[in-house]
């Protein structure tokens, strides 16, 4: 049989047990508060939140008391998640969204910092990059426009005589191939 006195150090021990799950319970809470699950990732995060929480308890107490559930385990962890709840659960809730804004505001400072330092190590590569392409496609629209125009003069030179080449061209061919005199589109 265990001696009271070891009773009363397990029984202070799922008490402190129960504590811990109410923390765990207002982490989770602040963390789905923070990621704004709807239903069907609250259902998940809860089945995955009591999953964890089992584990956790469940070493804690195969740690502390080799694992023995007896009514006083269950009435200490019960006593404790009560206990932590009426207590210390609020502050415990504003310290967590408290340490949850910091951390978001230190990351979000040090991807804006990163950002800024980016683009100034970027600047005269964009520089580089304005002083080089400007030019060029100004050329390029110049060349496109010239060419445009020569295009237009030669067709309007050689269309006439071209036509008439191509038109000896193929009178020949099918001269020559009568199968092909089917197929001519004028």
């Amino acid at each position: 049989m265990v001696p009271l006195q070891d009773q009363f150090f397990y029984f202070v021990l799922t008490i402190t047990i129960g504590m811990v799950a109410g923390l765990c319970y207002d982490l989770y809470k602040v963390i789905r508060g923070t990621l704004g699950l709807r239903k069907m990732g609250t259902a998940l995060g809860d089945i995955l939140f009591w999953l964890i929480l089992t584990g956790i308890v469940f070493i804690l107490l195969l740690l502390g008391n080799w694992g023995e559930v007896r009514l006083y385990v269950l009435l200490g962890l019960a006593l404790g998640a009560i206990l932590y709840i009426n207590i210390f659960s609020r502050r415990t809730t504003k310290l967590i969204q408290w340490i949850f804004k910091a951390i978001y505001q230190i990351w979000r400072g040090l991807l804006k910092t990163i950002s800024f330092i980016w683009g100034i190590i970027c600047l005269p590569f964009k520089g580089l990059y304005l002083i080089i392409t400007v030019p060029l496609v100004f050329l390029v629209n110049i060349i496109g426009k010239g060419l445009s125009m020569i295009k237009k003069i030669l067709a309007r030179l050689f269309r006439k005589p071209l036509r008439l080449i191509k038109g000896g061209i193929w009178h020949r061919i099918t001269s020559i191939f009568p199968i092909f005199e089917y197929k001519k589109k004028e």
